[in-house]
């Protein structure tokens, strides 16, 4: 079987505390999944690690059969692995509008743009309503679709 991505013995250390301890997924195209667990428990170390905002102490983390252990995270987010940021971190000192563009940065095919972000504001009604409102100003659910929606923007074969 062929998954676009598979963690084997991802393990992060923190001085004497082991925040991923020998995490293995197998992440099938087009499957949904869940990463869940307690408080501290190493769901967002798991996730930072296959992003490369942060390097393992050990394991393997294979994207579409590649390793990606210490790939720059743009160069991640080029090959089509993307992630909503937990606390949404969205840029609050730019629109909605611009936010959204922000995850369009890397497409290749601009005259697919407008057409991304029709899909976006079909899919989220609400972010197309508060296109040329501050970011900051927008509820936290509201910001939570503009998290999504800015991702989505990007094509990602996976969202995380």
């Amino acid at each position: 079987m062929e998954y676009i991505l598979t963690t084997e013995n991802l393990t992060k250390i923190y001085g004497e505390k082991r925040a991923a301890d020998s995490v293995s997924l197998h992440i099938k195209k087009g499957d949904v999944y869940g990463l869940i667990g307690r408080n501290g428990a190493g769901k967002t170390t798991t996730m930072n690690s296959i992003m490369g905002f942060i390097h393992p102490k050990s394991g393997e983390i294979l994207f579409e059969g590649k390793n990606i252990v210490g790939v720059p995270t743009h160069k991640i987010m080029r090959g089509g692995l993307t992630q909503v940021p937990e606390g949404r971190r969205i840029f609050a000192e730019l629109n909605v509008y611009e936010n959204l563009m922000m995850g369009a940065y890397t497409s290749k095919d601009r005259s697919s743009v407008k057409k991304d972000l029709d899909n976006i504001y079909s899919l989220f009604p609400r972010l197309e309503e508060r296109k040329n409102q501050m970011a900051g100003m927008l509820s936290g659910g509201e910001q939570q679709m503009l998290a999504m929606g800015r991702a989505m923007m990007s094509h990602p074969k996976l969202l995380m």
